[in-house]
């Protein structure tokens, strides 16, 4: 995947999901400000890309063309949908949704002492680990962690997390998911208690996402060759014709 390409997409979604402050965009073509948007529609993140370019623009001289790269029916499509909805999340071993299970259920039963948002981000980091083990890392899900850390961050109680994910045996997955959220998305470790370590292999596994979905979108090399093709033989024709004007003139 182009590094330029890969360095804009992180920057501009970094913006659009937590209002970062250093937001350099390196110039780019039209062709892989397009490209960019396929990627966020494969990635179900066009609405944190258009407010990722909406607030760059806003806060600074960017070199962001003035074109449409995200479709506004693409973003209303993106949030009818529900792409990503930690109340599915499900655990494949037995033991460990056995476990969930029984606390989720002690944790509903003390009406008094109940805490959603460290159930709900419970579920959220499930949500992500099933989406990893199935596939790769969801973008989405990925940024809607983040997102709900820093907005809850005054509600969770991060005792009860810790001992859930080792409940759970989610703790490495949890740990991986935060490692890329420091390295990519300027989060601080003080963010995110749960962090004992970073785990070293996250940012390849995140890059190697992003490389999957970018080799999707790519135009076959065939097809290059072929558009190239027409288009040197065009351009000859052309200058063909110009000669042949010339001299009737």
């Amino acid at each position: 995947m182009n590094p330029i390409l890969l360095e804009n997409y992180i920057t501009i979604l970094r913006a659009g999901a937590f209002k970062s402050k250093d937001n350099e965009i390196l110039p780019m073509s039209l062709h892989k400000w397009h490209v960019m948007g396929k990627l966020a529609k494969e990635h179900h993140v066009q609405g944190f890309l258009s407010d990722g370019i909406n607030h760059i623009k806003e806060s600074q001289l960017s070199n962001i063309p003035n074109i449409n790269i995200v479709e506004q029916s693409d973003i209303a499509a993106e949030d009818a949908n529900e792409n990503f909805n930690a109340s599915k999340a499900y655990l494949s071993y037995s033991s460990a949704k056995r476990k969930w299970e029984e606390l989720r259920e002690e944790e509903m039963s003390d009406i008094h002492n109940i805490s959603d948002e460290t159930l709900q981000l419970l579920d959220i980091i499930i949500m992500n680990a099933d989406y990893t083990i199935d596939s790769m890392v969801n973008i989405e899900g990925l940024l809607l962690l983040g997102r709900f850390i820093r907005e809850n961050k005054k509600t969770i109680d991060y005792t009860k997390l810790n001992n859930w994910l080792t409940m759970t045996k989610m703790g490495s997955m949890a740990e991986m998911f935060g490692t890329i959220l420091i390295n990519f998305f300027d989060f601080s470790q003080e963010e995110l208690p749960f962090m004992r370590t970073q785990v070293k292999n996250s940012d390849r596994i995140f890059t190697e996402t992003l490389e999957h979905t970018f080799q999707k979108q790519r135009t076959p090399l065939l097809t290059c060759l072929h558009l190239a093709t027409l288009e040197t033989l065009c351009h000859r024709f052309s200058k063909v014709i110009s000669v042949v004007r010339d001299v009737e003139e």
